[in-house]
């Protein structure tokens, strides 16, 4: 977090960082790097095949995914015995997957794997295990039901909340205890309250708190239920806790586009613009398509935002709503950034046609909405205001 505290004090007027997402060295590593996941790995084999010197390689891993190219080896490979760990069966072995997994130095793999993921991999085992033996039991409906709920809920859409939301009661009354069920509907009800969706914003998020805290309890270890569910907390103002989950979501599954976006989206609240725009620019590289891509786009323009670029962050936002138009709460963005950057004819004409999409918007509804950080938020309520948006 002293990443972010520092940010939180850096000046607005940065230069401008390139639009880019990946480097194309950076985006030909990573590809490497999965097809060959068992491959010896040094820093000058990497590099020859990215085409570029190993000091540039590694500056772009440092610069672009927070991290040297052999640690995202090392975290990879952790990720990978996790998982195989957390699928195990009656014949998996902590020595098995170790192995499987590139490490020969047995206590060396539980000592990193404990650093990594705050428990002995015979822990995980035994969780693992126990996983197992109660998914056997959810009720397959349901899982169809929630996986079909999962578009309508990465919408962030008034309508395909509704249909999301109608989909998991169901899957949650037919398996109470399935979490994945429970911290997608959470996500949801805490969408509803932020978005104005829904006539009751207090009840709509005490409802979502309820649920990714049950969520939680039966499945603290399962990197999508931990990032909706940080989701959901982080709509409810429980931002710091929530970033300590999206950290564990990443840590357990390094390569989730979910886990991902959430990271990026918590350190744009956080206040973290550059940690932002790298970790949204990860989840597009992961995911460059819906539902998904309009999140993290939208995402970008608020970490542009909150570090002062208004062109940009009203262009990065205005992409994302062009992307997925139902996502017009993203337009209070839009808006605000333009009239900051003085383009406020073109504010004040979107601003009409949200108040008629958003007939209940006000200045006072948007400062309560969302979490950011005050100085945000006083630029976002400002800008709207000038706008045309009314104060109560």
């Amino acid at each position: 977090m002293a990443k972010r505290e520092a940010s939180r004090e850096a000046p607005i007027d940065r230069p401008d960082p390139p639009d880019r997402l990946l480097p194309a060295d950076l985006m030909c590593a990573l590809d490497w790097l999965r097809r060959n996941p068992d491959g010896d790995v040094s820093l000058g084999a990497l590099s020859a095949v990215a085409g570029i010197r190993p000091r540039t390689l590694e500056a772009h891993f440092k610069e672009f995914l927070g991290t040297t190219p052999l640690a995202w080896v090392r975290n990879a490979r952790l990720a990978r015995a996790r998982r195989e760990l957390l699928d195990a069966n009656d014949r998996t072995t902590v020595t098995g997957v170790a192995l499987d997994a590139g490490f020969s130095q047995l206590g060396r793999f539980a000592n990193a794997y404990r650093c990594r993921f705050g428990e002995l991999p015979s822990q995980t085992l035994r969780a693992g295990r126990r996983v197992a033996a109660s998914a056997a039991e959810i009720d397959d409906e349901a899982l169809r039901l929630t996986w079909r709920a999962i578009p309508e809920a990465f919408a962030v859409a008034p309508d395909s909340n509704c249909i999301a939301l109608e989909l998991l009661e169901q899957a949650q009354q037919r398996a109470p205890e399935f979490a994945l069920a429970r911290a997608l509907a959470a996500w949801c009800w805490a969408q509803r309250s932020a978005q104005h969706f829904g006539s009751d914003p207090a009840e709509d998020i005490d409802r979502a708190r309820r649920l990714a805290d049950r969520a939680l309890a039966l499945s603290p270890n399962d990197a999508m239920v931990l990032s909706l569910s940080a989701g959901a907390l982080t709509l409810a103002h429980r931002v710091t806790e929530a970033d300590r989950l999206i950290e564990r979501a990443v840590a357990i599954e390094p390569t989730s586009a979910v886990a991902w976006v959430r990271r990026g989206w918590s350190s744009a609240y956080l206040g973290d613009s550059e940690s932002a725009l790298r970790e949204l620019r990860t989840t597009l590289h992961l995911a460059p398509f819906e539902p998904i891509r309009h999140l993290a786009l939208i995402g970008i323009g608020c970490a542009h935002f909150a570090a002062g670029r208004y062109e940009r962050a009203a262009a990065w936002a205005k992409t994302g709503v062009e992307a997925f138009p139902q996502s017009f709460w993203a337009e209070r963005v839009v808006i605000a950034a333009a009239a900051s950057s003085g383009a406020l004819a073109e504010a004040r004409r979107r601003t009409r046609t949200l108040l008629r999409q958003d007939r209940n918007l006000t200045i006072s509804v948007a400062r309560r909405a969302w979490p950011f950080r005050p100085d945000f938020m006083d630029r976002l309520c400002h800008g709207l205001e000038i706008a045309g948006v009314p104060r109560a």
